[in-house]
């Protein structure tokens, strides 16, 4: 289902408040709306006023707010999203609200694992105009089972937002594995993509997050995707260690998916 409203979980902090910035650009690219959403917290206006506050500003795309007296986050947001697959987050990964609404480790992780669905997280170094400086969207992927998830996502954005698609492969300089059958890897993971229409570039390096950051902003990227969870060890970096790497250094957006390790055994490897 196409993509309706765009759910931004807010806690009164101006750091909380750049993924409105973020959301509402989105939302006016694919013709969608917003939901404001936040609980009690430490501040001089109410909830529900502090919402009404920042709707008004909106005036690129429609605007919702909830003001909720449920005090977990991720589940007052989980509520805000269930049984509505046209519902998406947008979030930032830190915040200074009392109930640290946008704290990635408590709650966008929360969030992204049991709606099973992506979410846009956005990072300290995130540009406003992330869409208007770049046409390309670069999907990140360690070569695992995580492309399954990431593969659909990312094709689907780069066709909405109407960015080119690059697939970034990051593999660690001792995985000998990957680099003796690099052909055989990159042509897995491209069909997961577009096949011949997608040339993934192989990237090594021993500094994972920094490598795939410089990646996304030597094109420039509009938007990073990447799986939430990837495999450990030597053969394969693990991606979800990396991603909040990758944010901190990003000036754009991350479209993160949720990966499903049990799907997806550590020593299962890529057909070559």
């Amino acid at each position: 289902m196409a993509v309706k409203t765009l759910v931004v979980p807010l806690d009164g902090s101006e750091f909380a408040e750049r993924a409105l910035g973020v959301a509402q650009t989105l939302a006016e690219r694919i013709g969608a709306g917003l939901l404001l959403i936040s609980a009690q917290y430490s501040g001089h206006l109410e909830p529900g006023q502090y919402l009404e506050a920042h709707a008004t500003r909106c005036d690129r795309c429609p605007v919702d707010v909830i003001a909720t007296d449920e005090a977990g986050a991720a589940e007052a947001i989980g509520e805000a999203i269930d049984g509505d697959d046209g519902r998406m987050v947008c979030m930032t990964t830190h915040g200074r609200g009392r109930l640290r609404w946008a704290a990635l480790g408590s709650v966008a992780e929360d969030v992204i694992r049991h709606a099973g669905r992506p979410m846009f997280l956005v990072g300290r170094n995130c540009r406003a105009d992330f869409l208007e400086r770049s046409s390309h969207l670069v999907a990140c992927t360690d070569g695992g089972g995580g492309s399954h998830e990431l593969a659909p996502a990312a094709r689907e954005w780069s066709e909405l937002l109407g960015l080119d698609l690059h697939v970034g492969v990051v593999v660690h300089p001792l995985d000998i594995e990957s680099a003796e059958h690099a052909d055989g890897l990159l042509g897995s993971i491209a069909a997961q993509f577009y096949g011949e229409a997608v040339a993934p570039t192989m990237i090594t390096s021993d500094y994972p997050a920094g490598a795939l950051a410089d990646f996304a902003d030597e094109l420039p990227a509009a938007i990073v995707a990447m799986s939430c969870h990837g495999r450990a060890g030597l053969a394969r970096l693990a991606l979800g260690s990396m991603t909040m790497g990758v944010l901190h250094l990003a000036s754009c957006p991350l479209l993160v998916t949720h990966r499903d390790d049990e799907a997806t055994p550590e020593h299962q490897t890529p057909t070559h």
